[in-house]
């Protein structure tokens, strides 16, 4: 549903529903999730296979019964759905093969939409058709469609409704970022995978320099420069980089999965000299303080990476500001010199 929202289905596509058939003789017992594993497996090589340089194969999968899979085709043909179907069901059929079965493991229903079902409402009732048994009385096939077109609307008004009520609670009411709370759950899930993958992961802790000059003037102008403080340092993250505000003031966090000390110096030396070169020309010039910390040179618990990225941010206020700070190699000392600021790149 956040991908018909948000219009990630593009203006038109197909959608293939996959019904996953239950085998459950005396001698033989195949899991439905023994099945669907398998599907998806067979998906990803799909992907895969019809990815290139020049062009990326878009495909949204579903689950949305124990035994039933969708998959939305964006811009794509039902005859290239089919095809697509049709090799899941051939792998399918191979695997209930290789377990003692004869299939047919899947059943396919493919239809298309266009623009008019871009709407969620819209598209659920068009999905919501595709669980209709096709053999049934001409009265009884009506009332149903009623019944789920009045459910689809409920549905899409129910799931509107909790997505704004969410992004109210987890939204910065100010640069609109996302906020505290939210952050802390994208750094646990992120942290967590990095962890368990042994991958480099480092976070920014980014801090304004003398922007009391705006609040001064105003609240108004105060919260006028933290959203576009907020604006310049989204501008210039990767792909799959995590930017919130932290907990106040013009304070903000920046999550950066699979980039080591390196990496991450790279991308705070480089939001520090494009906030100071953007803003020469605004009323009060301002800079950043950055402080950097990584995984796993710098802890291995996400608590240790918060505090020494947020003291390595303090190292850089106190040796004058607008300065990228890293987490030394060495806690065994506790010294002032713990967190050694790197030269600035020209």
């Amino acid at each position: 549903m956040k991908a018909v929202k948000e219009g990630g289905i593009g203006n038109e596509g197909a959608i293939a529903v996959l019904k996953m058939n239950k085998f459950t003789l005396p001698q033989h017992r195949l899991p439905l999730e023994e099945q669907l594993k398998h599907l998806e497996e067979k998906l990803v090589d799909i992907v895969k296979e019809l990815n290139t340089d020049e062009k990326e194969f878009r495909l949204i999968p579903v689950r949305v019964t124990p035994d039933r899979l969708v998959l939305i085709l964006p811009e794509t043909t039902t005859g290239f759905a089919e095809v697509i179907s049709g090799r899941m069901q051939c792998a399918c059929d191979q695997h209930l093969l290789e377990n003692g079965l004869q299939g047919p493991g899947v059943t396919v229903e493919v239809t298309a939409y266009s623009k008019k079902d871009k709407q969620l409402t819209a598209f659920l009732r068009l999905l919501f058709r595709q669980f209709l048994p096709r053999k049934s009385a001409p009265n009884r096939w009506g009332e149903a469609q009623r019944l789920l077109s009045d459910l689809a609307h409920h549905v899409a008004e129910g799931y509107l409704l909790l997505d704004q009520a969410q992004n109210l609670a987890l939204s910065d009411d100010v640069s609109g970022l996302p906020n505290h709370r939210a952050a802390q759950t994208v750094l646990g899930e992120k942290f967590e995978h990095s962890s368990r993958e042994q991958a480099p992961f480092s976070i920014l802790f980014i801090d304004g320099d003398n922007l009391r000059q705006y609040n001064n003037i105003s609240y108004q102008k105060g919260n006028s420069m933290i959203k576009n403080l907020g604006e310049i340092l989204a501008s210039q993250l990767r792909r799959g980089d995590f930017l919130a505000r932290w907990f106040s003031g013009d304070e903000f966090l920046i999550v950066l999965p699979g980039a080591d000390r390196s990496e991450a110096f790279q991308v705070g030396e480089r939001l520090r000299v494009l906030v100071e070169t953007t803003t020469k020309s605004w009323l009060f010039p301002i800079t950043i303080s950055v402080g950097m910390a990584s995984f796993p040179e710098d802890g291995n618990t996400l608590e240790d990476l918060l505090r020494k990225a947020e003291e390595a941010n303090a190292l850089a206020k106190r040796a004058g500001k607008n300065l990228v700070c890293e987490a030394g190699g060495v806690y065994e000392k506790v010294t002032s010199s713990m967190y050694q600021p790197r030269t600035k790149c020209t």
